[in-house]
């Protein structure tokens, strides 16, 4: 049954549509006649859409929803005492923290860091980068003192926005390690570690009165509450003319992406990237994403895309129901908003199904469920939708340089069978190819590597040139470096990665980045580090160590210890294993093959049940 908001949108649909209209399109007097229809013979496909693209930038984007919707909810943080948003009074707050950015000296181009969890900031800060035509760089509240400075040094981020606390974690102590100079500047920093960086704003923490702050917070930082007081009604004239000066191909957000050589890299978005691939779910489905409960973290183009911009199809709301995933929280806020929809990787899908206390909840609000970021199992779809139940589950398939979607299996309706077995069909005007390793197309069936081009295509890896060619060909294809094949309909299924990339519950390890810091270890020579197969995560990391000679390695605790300071939890090897060798592994030209690596910790951990 749809709910009765979902009822408005279908009645209305066409007053909503115009909302997106930004110039007349042609028509034609003659009769459209559609091509034959036949099956596929070649692993190409193309879908074809009515659909609008969309031009325009996000912030003006949110000008027209407030405009023409001032008093819709289009947000509720729930980890903030409930805190609720309606597009207009979204709009104001976005518009005075841009007017005091502005004060600020931020330029356009100038890059952002947004260190945050789940929480109302980070959403306002996605708007006004596109108003002011700042790039937004998204990173992993998780994230320690190596991984934080690299992620600001390497798109030399000229701001930060941060929390105290996300948790346990002690961000501010982070901070000062890295920026000691905070004590002794007001406002504008020159640090060592992180030269570029030169304003900190600092949000609310956990238990904390709103704009207050704990006394050992240093001088030189921001207050975000501070901010948006300040920049109410200020500037606004300045603030209009930066933001028309902005348009689609604007970049407007780097996401950190990791690959099997070299450091993470950094994709830059444009508004027209994350504008249109944010609403597609409102031309076909319109009623399923018009609540959406979005635990996943909007650091990840899955929350971002599914959850921070989902308000951008009009009169659509999001509920985050914690600043990190919380199983309890996100049963309660679909309960307490009638959330239609839920998204997540399958951590996120598997611990509701399997959470004891489920069934107190009523979760029969949900209509759809969107699953992806990691392999899914066929079973566990059939589970949540005779179990949770909810009414149709869809995979969806996409990488960070596609800005996070290319396929989805919603297509495919009814037919489970497709909608289970394969990861889907192109999303609207995106292309999809199987290709040889000449790039040539391979026919239906035949395994091959996933390429896509589209709309949602990045800009390229910042600063990295090279990388960006050896990633998107000359004529505009995404190598996404996994392998798959397609069926005569369109489907395309996901086989496995040519990447070492390890996927931990939809987050992203780098195997080299591991074993660097395992070899900073005083007793370790050698290090290698892979995913095994994990039922609740997906993958998880492992790591295989040499010791160095007349030394012994006897705790493989401490050696789990020792990289709990360096990486982030879910990058620390949940098994280490002492070897004397990794000849039996290596080819003949002494590289390890990691896959043996992986087959063999597969057969020990079989063995010790």
């Amino acid at each position: 049954m749809l709910t009765r908001l979902s009822q408005v949108y279908l009645a209305n649909r066409s007053l909503y549509s115009s909302i997106f209209a930004l110039s007349s399109r042609f028509s034609s007097s003659y009769t459209k006649l559609p091509f034959p229809s036949s099956k596929l013979t070649q692993s190409y496909y193309y879908h074809a859409s009515d659909a609008p693209l969309l031009y325009h930038t996000i912030g003006d984007h949110l000008d027209q929803l407030a405009n023409t919707y001032p008093n819709h909810e289009c947000y509720a943080f729930k980890s903030e005492g409930n805190k609720r948003y309606t597009y207009k009074s979204f709009l104001d707050e976005v518009d005075s923290l841009a007017a005091s950015l502005l004060e600020l000296g931020f330029e356009k181009g100038d890059r952002i860091g947004v260190w945050l969890p789940n929480t109302s900031q980070t959403c306002t800060m996605s708007y006004v980068a596109s108003k002011l035509g700042l790039i937004k760089v998204n990173i992993n509240p998780a994230y320690t003192d190596r991984e934080l400075s690299y992620c600001i040094n390497k798109v030399g981020c000229k701001g930060l926005v941060m929390r105290p606390n996300v948790k346990t974690i002690d961000c501010i102590a982070i901070l000062n390690r890295l920026v000691p100079e905070l004590s002794e500047k007001k406002h504008e920093l020159n640090a060592k570690l992180l030269p570029t960086l030169k304003h900190v704003i600092l949000t609310p923490g956990d238990n904390e009165q709103h704009g207050k702050i704990p006394s050992y917070i240093p001088s030189g930082i921001h207050l975000y509450n501070d901010l948006v007081r300040k920049g109410a009604g200020k500037r606004q004239e300045e603030r209009r003319k930066r933001q028309s000066e902005m348009n689609g191909d604007t970049p407007v957000a780097i996401f950190y992406t990791s690959g099997t050589t070299g450091q993470p890299k950094a994709a830059t978005l444009t508004n027209f990237n994350l504008l249109n691939t944010s609403v597609p779910m409102y031309y076909t489905h319109p009623e399923y994403m018009s609540r959406v409960c979005c635990p996943v973290p909007t650091f990840h183009l899955f929350g971002e895309g599914g959850g921070t911009l989902n308000i951008n199809a009009p009169g659509y709301f999001v509920a985050f129901p914690a600043i990190l995933p919380d199983t309890l929280e996100t049963m309660r806020t679909i309960q307490e908003e009638k959330c239609t929809a839920l998204i997540g990787p399958p951590i996120i899908w598997r611990d509701l199904l399997n959470h004891p206390r489920r069934k107190e909840f009523d979760l029969t609000s949900l209509l759809f469920g969107m699953i992806g970021a990691a392999p899914v199992s066929p079973v566990l779809l059939e589970a949540l939708e005779r179990e949770i139940p909810v009414k149709e589950m869809s995979q969806v398939y996409g990488q960070t340089e596609n800005t996070g979607l290319m396929v989805m299996s919603i297509f495919a309706g009814d037919n489970k069978k497709l909608r289970f077995a394969s990861v889907g069909k192109a999303m609207p005007h995106v292309e999809m190819k199987i290709a040889d390793k000449n790039n040539d197309i391979l026919p239906i069936g035949e395994e091959g590597e996933i390429c896509a081009r589209g709309f949602n295509l990045m800009r390229g890896y910042y600063g990295d040139e090279e990388k960006t060619r050896n990633t998107i060909t000359s004529s505009g294809w995404l190598k996404t470096g996994d392998i798959g094949y397609m069926d005569e309909d369109g489907y395309v299924y996901y086989r496995t990665r040519q990447k070492e990339l390890i996927i931990v519950g939809g987050l992203n390890v780098y195997p080299v980045e591991v074993e660097n810091c395992l070899l900073e270890h005083p007793c370790i020579s050698d290090a290698q580090v892979f995913g095994i197969p994990d039922e609740r995560y997906g993958e998880i990391v492992c790591a295989w160590i040499k010791a160095k000679p007349n030394t012994n390695i006897d705790n493989v605790e401490e050696i789990k210890k020792f990289l709990e300071s360096k990486l982030a939890f879910f990058k620390v090897p949940k098994h280490v294993k002492v070897v004397e060798s990794f000849l039996p592994f290596m080819t003949q030209t002494g590289k390890v093959q990691k896959f043996k690596l992986t087959e063999t910790m597969v057969k020990e951990i079989l063995k010790s049940f």
